[in-house]
């Protein structure tokens, strides 16, 4: 499979610390495209849509994600299997929640200081991904919804689509440091992702996210936000991640 890396870009320091570093980039193995100053992911990753247009699937990343050696490989190793038992597959990632509300895959998430779900019975079929990293099949002829604002749910929005056109999403087995900052708050920016989704899929909800699950209220919303306040009470504002995302890696066993 040719497959390409997109990333929406607004810290290139962190960029060049995580996601630059990761060793298939490094070698040119895996092509990274970078998109700066876009309103919102939406329109970002669809300029990657645009310009990736010969490839057969793109990596939709955040920038404090690091990719372990052998992540190519073991992509089309993962890939190929998922290809064999569901030809309507669109979108994959390596963390998220089925209809059954349980979390499948894994990941180290630096925000959490530990790794996050496991490695068991992958692929997992899901309603849900953890946006931090989307494989999106460019046969599926998917686009992200560039009127959704700011860089919030747009997993949620583009898995909800491809329901809705008859494809499906999965959890494959990809290992990944998530080198992010603790969450501290749901901002304004959040809450105006979670509307323009409780307005444009209100026939489709509730549905499971990893975040806070989407529904048609704003109880559920307020009660995250809340718990997310209290926890992080002490905090100001949202604290560097801690480590070399390299180091946690090899720490893991998620380098080959």
């Amino acid at each position: 499979m040719r497959i390409s890396v997109a990333a929406a870009v607004n810290e290139p320091e962190t960029l060049a610390q995580c996601l630059a570093l990761s060793p298939d980039i490094v070698s040119g193995a895996l092509e990274l495209r970078t998109y700066e100053g876009f309103s919102s992911a939406g329109a970002a990753y669809n300029a990657a849509l645009d310009e990736c247009a010969g490839v057969d699937c793109i990596i939709f990343v955040h920038q404090d994600v690091y990719l372990p050696s052998g992540t190519l490989m073991r992509l089309q190793d993962q890939l190929s299997a998922l290809s064999s038992c569901d030809l309507d597959w669109s979108i994959a990632g390596v963390i998220g929640g089925t209809a059954a509300r349980e979390i499948v895959g894994e990941t180290y998430c630096s925000g959490h200081g530990k790794v996050l779900g496991n490695r068991e019975n992958l692929p997992a079929r899901v309603e849900t991904l953890d946006e931090m990293l989307l494989i999106v099949r460019m046969s599926a002829g998917l686009r992200f919804d560039a009127a959704l604002p700011s860089f919030h749910l747009y997993g949620a929005d583009i898995i909800l689509t491809a329901h809705r056109a008859g494809h499906s999403a999965w959890v494959i087995d990809l290992p990944a440091v998530h080198h992010s900052r603790p969450v501290i708050g749901l901002s304004g920016a959040y809450l105006s992702a979670y509307r323009y989704i409780q307005r444009k899929w209100r026939d489709e909800l509730p549905v499971f996210n990893l975040v806070c699950p989407l529904e048609r209220g704003l109880w559920r919303y307020g009660i995250t936000e809340a718990r997310l306040r209290w926890r992080y009470r002490s905090l100001k504002e949202r604290p560097q991640a801690t480590g070399d995302p390299i180091e946690i890696a090899r720490k893991i066993g998620y380098e080959i």
